[in-house]
């Protein structure tokens, strides 16, 4: 893992995150954990779906903003110059 306990490291990316919050489920399903162990995977596994989630909506503001960017320029080529019918 390449945080330590309770700490994310916010330049992960969402592979990044995703996979390490992956294996950390893997390990929490595999009932090999100790209690305090699984607390804290528990807990590094939220952090971790909390990036994963700012960082999709990020990627979903991103597309957004393109989205509406390029609608703008479809709407502004679709009127009519004036004197054309």
């Amino acid at each position: 893992m390449a945080q330590k306990k309770g700490i994310l490291d916010a330049s992960l990316s969402f592979e990044q995150s995703l996979a390490e919050l992956t294996a950390l489920v893997q390990k929490l399903e595999s009932g090999q954990l100790a209690l305090e162990e699984s607390v804290a995977a528990f807990e590094q596994g939220v952090l971790l779906s909390r990036h994963c989630e700012s960082l999709l909506d990020q990627a979903d503001q991103r597309l957004h903003t393109l989205t509406e960017n390029n609608d703008s320029r479809t709407q502004e080529l679709a009127v009519p110059q004036s004197g054309e019918s």
